[in-house]
């Protein structure tokens, strides 16, 4: 009998290096193997413990050649390897593994009941093969929203976890979302620590649009730097800056979870322009551009309307067919005065032409109106402010088309240097861009 089990064995371990599929081997209908030695090769992300736990299998414990499969499909089947091979001789048993490194960081939205080290903690845990980020593929990162349900069960929270990828439009998996779909939580209120009295009152009008609505962490990152930074921005606090927001839990249900969201802000002093410096062009003299700029020197350095000093130049060379035009503006800070000054430099790039020009929805008697008044011709520079007064600077000219507007698309060609226009006029209505 123990010859006959050697040879088995022996046999059993010829198939295995040769990639007999299991269904054979399952036909064969193995003893149970004591496992003395078992060894994990090719894995530089995991330990051997690593992997011993995640395969299930225990030294001193009997196996049969279907549970050594079932081992290897587990590993498999989580993701967290391209390639998983073994092979085995009832005393020991190899595992060959090539470690899959596509893998992407683990993003927590919302999960405000627990701390993201420790959510990260208790998963790994549960989770043998869970370092922190997953495979796009396989079961793991499933497997990690279910064992943060557990984790939040034995907190007293039952709640439901959404396993979302992120990526851009068209684009890879960027990171793996677990967020919280039952109990919803809502944001109640904004603790603005730092902020002084009067700019507490402002940054709550902006943040009463969001009171109420789903918490995101990722959404809030967005709305701090698009609603409430510009808060600071524009009243002159150029350097003012906001700390990692915090929540904490002010009330706790079964549907809905209310937080409160603390953001520390540093505010910094308030700035005033002492200059903008721009030495002018050809397009457009400096001290031409000194008296249409909104924000002058000695002024609250208001953000937005240093922008529009931008727009000014850029509008210039736009206008001159300069479409891809770039402004740009080096601050300087006198953080004694309070003050900073601005040198701005342009790169007007390549020139552009109108290509073509297609008037629509007009008869004849219009359209011949319209081309008479139209001075911008197939081949001239391209001027993107002329098809924007066309009709009202020549409403005497165009009696045929009383009581009409029009709108436009323009299409630019960047390898060409070229823009097509398309203008469609229309009864009624204001004059505007269809978009480009």
């Amino acid at each position: 009998m123990r010859t006959a089990l050697s040879i088995l064995s022996i046999l059993f371990s010829f198939l295995l290096q040769v990639e007999i599929s299991p269904a054979i081997l399952a036909q064969n209908s193995p003893p149970a193997y004591k496992l003395q030695h078992l060894r994990f090769v090719g894995s530089k992300r995991y330990s051997q413990e690593q992997l011993l736990a995640a395969s299930g299998l225990k030294l001193e414990s009997a196996y049969s050649a279907q549970d050594f499969q079932n081992a290897a499909n587990a590993l498999n089947s989580s993701g967290a390897f391209s390639q998983v091979g073994y092979r085995f001789n009832g005393a020991e048993a190899e595992y060959q593994l090539i470690d899959n490194n596509d893998v992407v960081p683990c993003l927590f939205e919302n999960l405000v009941w627990l701390g993201d080290e420790e959510i990260r903690a208790g998963v790994k845990k549960k989770l043998p093969l869970f370092a922190g980020d997953v495979p796009t593929n396989g079961d793991l990162a499933m497997n990690v929203g279910k064992a943060v349900e557990s984790l939040l069960k034995e907190k007293g929270i039952a709640a439901t976890i959404s396993v979302l990828p992120q990526s851009k439009l068209n684009g890879p998996i960027e990171a793996m979302t677990y967020l919280a779909v039952t109990p919803q939580v809502q944001i109640g209120d904004f603790d603005f620590t730092g902020a002084s009295p009067s700019m507490v009152a402002e940054l709550n009008k902006v943040a009463a649009s969001i009171i109420g609505t789903e918490y995101r962490r990722s959404a809030l990152q967005g709305f701090e730097d698009v609603q409430f930074k510009p808060v600071y921005l524009n009243r002159g606090y150029l350097k003012a800056s906001f700390g990692d927001p915090s929540t904490s839990i002010t009330a706790n249900g079964s549907e809905t979870t209310k937080i409160s969201i603390r953001i520390p802000v540093s505010e910094g002093a308030q700035y005033r322009l002492s200059a903008f410096n721009w030495s002018g062009s050809e397009i457009i003299p400096s001290a031409t551009a000194a008296k249409l700029y909104p924000l002058k020197p000695g002024e609250i350095a208001n953000q937005e309307l240093l922008k529009k000093n931008l727009n000014v130049i850029a509008s210039a060379y736009f206008g001159k067919g300069y479409l891809k035009a770039n402004v740009k503006a080096a601050a300087t800070f006198d953080d004694a005065a309070h003050t900073a000054s601005y040198d701005v430099t342009v790169a007007p790039r390549e020139l552009y032409h109108l290509r073509k020009v297609e008037f629509q929805n007009l008869n004849e008697a219009q359209l011949r109106q319209v081309k008479d008044a139209w001075k911008l011709r197939e081949g001239d520079v391209y001027d993107p402010t002329y098809v924007q007064t066309f009709l009202t600077k020549n409403r005497n000219a165009l009696h045929a088309l009383d009581g009409w507007s029009a709108v436009w698309t323009q299409k630019i060609y960047d390898d060409d240097k070229v823009v097509d226009l398309v203008v469609i006029f229309r009864r009624g209505g204001p004059l505007q861009p269809a978009g480009e």
